[in-house]
């Protein structure tokens, strides 16, 4: 079950001619908002993006705490206002197991599940479940959902639950950053063989989607805050 410290912390947002999905974490007293690199491709400090609030794209100016570099797929961002209110999501892939059961959030195609008056004026995201099929230790921490994919997820966070912890106590895994590019198979008759056209070229193709996604860990969002602690000050009393 989704909890309220998701569905919260998760915004519909744009930049360019991009949509996609960008969610808020707090760490050291700090809040940040966290999304994939190549939906803010090209954002600097003092830029505005446009975040889907009370039923129309509004204006947010926003610093850039860091951008990854290379194959890490994360921005994190600093806003001049809070975004999400004080209800903990601890950031975290620690306890991550192979076939763990896993949930993540976004605008896919750029839809909302409306419901602005009971989630702070923001539109509900569309929620899908997976598990982990790998986890891929190396410069690059990547983990591999099993689980279908969409443009617009972009961005989300892949949340979970540890093993043997209560289902209410998720943990923010990763950002959501692609899934890969369906491949196009050649029309084949009942026993195998491609049919072909009298030039002996495939007559048609089918388009299968592989069936993964595939996120960054949140640990590199994490190295790029503690490398640069910009974020939106929260009040003294509240400590995640």
């Amino acid at each position: 079950m989704i909890t309220l410290n998701v569905i919260h912390r998760t915004f519909h947002i744009g930049w360019n001619d991009t949509t996609g999905t960008g969610f808020t974490i707090d760490h050291n007293s700090k809040q940040y908002l966290v999304t994939a690199r190549h939906v803010l491709d090209g954002i600097e400090s003092g830029n505005v993006i446009n975040i889907f609030y009370e039923n129309e794209w509004k204006d947010l100016p926003i610093n850039v705490v860091g951008i990854g570099i290379g194959d890490v797929d994360v921005t994190v961002l600093s806003s001049p206002v809070r975004l999400s209110p004080p209800i903990p999501l601890a950031a975290s892939s620690e306890n991550l197991i192979y076939s763990q059961p896993v949930y993540f959030l976004g605008y896919p195609f750029g839809w909302d599940a409306g419901g602005e008056q009971i989630n702070h004026g923001v539109p509900l995201p569309f929620v899908k479940a997976g598990i982990v099929s790998a986890v891929e230790f190396s410069d690059v921490l990547r983990i591999y959902l099993d689980a279908q994919g969409n443009k617009g997820f972009s961005g989300g966070p892949v949340v979970f639950v540890p093993h043997g912890q209560p289902k209410n106590e998720l943990l923010v895994a990763g950002v959501v950053s692609y899934y890969p590019t369906p491949q196009f198979l050649p029309i084949v008759d009942h026993s195998g063989v491609e049919i072909t056209n009298q030039g002996g070229n495939p007559i048609g193709y089918i388009k299968e989607n592989p069936g993964f996604v595939v996120a960054i860990g949140i640990k590199h969002a994490l190295d790029l805050i503690n490398a640069n602690p910009i974020g939106f000050e929260l009040p003294d009393d509240e400590v995640s």
